[in-house]
């Protein structure tokens, strides 16, 4: 951790934006482009914690995995799908940081501007085909779809703090933080009997 504290590691760790409604509206670069740092959605949360952090880390990820050339988020340009129904578990504190970075939302979303811009019902949960703790993110503008899967149970266990809370709770997360490999998986999407990805065949019918 080189002595940082957990907040000063959360800043570090930072996404790029492009919001092109900002900029279709003339507004500062400082609008349009920009970073949020991990340190924001705590600050967005009220807290910091593991969940709250994984959906920052799936996030990052995904982002990576979609968008290789400029390794930005484009607001507007990806639909998010949760395993895990709204109401179960950190499920609802989860989406609220992915929407804030991607720009995501369900009904309570931007309906759009003469087609464009579109924010609205981007965003939606409990299906049956993705992994309770694991997210899928389908890139609209070419249709690529990645799955990320967030588990730190494993890593957790093997520090064996013997520190009492709210110590170990921010240990953990640091460590979870330099070990974020060891944390995300990247899941194949699972495939049908007509040979279409079930991903694929709920994207079109």
């Amino acid at each position: 951790m080189n002595n940082k504290t957990l907040e000063q590691i959360a800043e570090l760790r930072k996404i790029r934006i492009h919001e092109p409604f900002s900029e279709f509206l003339k507004s500062d670069p400082l609008m349009h482009s920009f970073e949020i740092s991990l340190l924001d959605c705590y600050r967005m949360a009220g807290h910091a914690c593991h969940a709250i952090t994984g959906a920052f880390l799936v996030t990052e990820a995904a982002i990576e995995s979609l968008f290789p050339e400029t390794r930005t988020c484009e607001r507007g340009d990806l639909m998010v799908e949760f395993g895990s129904s709204l109401d179960e578990r950190a499920t609802g504190p989860r989406s609220n940081v992915i929407s804030f970075i991607t720009g995501a939302w369900g009904d309570s979303g931007f309906p759009g501007l003469k087609g464009k811009f579109k924010r609205k019902d981007l965003i939606s949960y409990g299906h049956a085909d993705i992994e309770k703790n694991a997210v899928r993110f389908r890139r609209l503008s070419n249709g690529k779809i990645v799955t990320v899967q967030y588990d730190p149970s494993n890593l957790v266990r093997d520090l064996g703090l013997q520190i009492e809370f709210p110590e170990s709770w921010r240990a953990e997360i640091c460590a979870i933080l330099n070990s974020s490999g060891k944390v995300l998986k990247f899941l194949e999407p699972k495939v049908r009997s007509s040979g279409r990805t079930t991903a694929e065949s709920n994207g079109s019918d």
